[in-house]
């Protein structure tokens, strides 16, 4: 937990920096533009997710995902389950960020909280309580048309949490093993499918 708000601090302060420096000359940045976003990655896994991003002044923006799967199988038992979401702020590199939207390179922090049950070939892992993460985000994002963009992004950093193993076993559950689990390392990539709804919004509104 104090990882968790140590890094959603961070995202507080950068946010706050960025909306308290004057706009510079070459972005005039009108704020009302936003998209909406989803990982393809995800959801060919089944494990849908939804976001949102809007731009602030001096080329940052800041982003909120939602990520939410349910399904199980009882006669197998077996479970896909998985619920949470992630905040970032990126800074958006380059001569395409002066000139478009969510456009180009960029880099950025998250911060993340999820909890999950995944059961397999006759043993599970179960996360009761949230497992937090923190960490650096690289992407490029270009455009498909007046409306789309495609975003590639990696993800790298510290996921943290209390792991349950257990074993289905005469329609019980029965534990064998709990610890909490350290991790360093990339910690997600995406494919994302950016797009910029309503009248007027669309991905190039500097041009």
């Amino acid at each position: 937990m104090r990882r968790f708000m140590a890094v959603t601090m961070i995202f507080v302060s950068s946010t706050v920096t960025a909306l308290s420096m004057p706009p510079s000359t070459s972005d005039d940045c009108n704020c009302r533009y936003f998209a909406i976003k989803s990982n393809l990655i995800h959801d060919v896994l089944l494990t849908p997710d939804v976001g949102l991003e809007m731009p602030l002044p001096n080329h940052f923006s800041v982003g909120l995902e939602g990520i939410y799967a349910w399904w199980n199988n009882d006669q197998a038992h077996r479970y896909w389950r998985i619920r949470g979401g992630s905040l970032e702020v990126n800074y958006w590199l380059g001569a395409a960020a002066e000139q478009q939207v969510l456009c180009g390179h960029h880099i950025g922090l998250y911060a993340s909280c999820h909890d999950y049950d995944f059961e397999f070939g006759g043993k599970g892992w179960q996360s009761k309580q949230p497992t937090f993460g923190g960490g650096i985000i690289y992407g490029y994002s270009f455009r498909l048309n007046k409306r789309l963009r495609l975003d590639l992004n990696i993800r790298a950093g510290y996921s943290g949490g209390k792991i349950t193993e257990y074993i289905p076993q005469c329609d019980r559950y029965v534990c064998i093993d709990r610890y909490y689990k350290h991790y360093f390392g990339p910690t997600g990539i995406g494919i994302t499918l950016v797009w910029f709804p309503g009248r007027d919004n669309f991905n190039n509104p500097m041009q």
